[in-house]
């Protein structure tokens, strides 16, 4: 494996879809994908005007190329289940200045 970068990413959901039924797997399945430090962190993006509704997610992920954060999103339970819209993802390389508690770096 080569050298691992961090990519941004902001993944939304299909419109009018519903994210309900599909959650608890997709969380239960959270700590294997971050215990092997690949993903930095993630949460759910809201609706401005309503902000109990999800939209989509964002996410910091662990990857050599954008090609394998796509692969990684693609084997989330999200996808797997028609909610997030992968093919029209944002994604971009990262580089992390700064986490809280953290030194700045360089």
């Amino acid at each position: 494996m080569g050298e691992l970068s961090d990519w941004s990413v902001i993944v939304y959901d299909k419109p009018g879809v519903d994210r309900t039924e599909a959650y608890d797997k997709h969380v239960k399945a959270l700590p294997a994908i971050i215990d092997l430090g690949l993903v930095v962190f993630g949460g759910q993006i809201n609706d401005d005007s309503n902000p109990r509704k999800p939209i989509g997610s964002s996410l910091t992920i662990r990857a050599e190329t954008k090609e394998d954060a796509i692969k990684l999103l693609k084997q989330d339970v999200f996808y797997k289940e028609g909610i997030w819209d992968v093919d029209n993802a944002i994604i971009h390389h990262f580089n992390c200045v700064f986490i809280e508690g953290q030194p700045l770096r360089g």
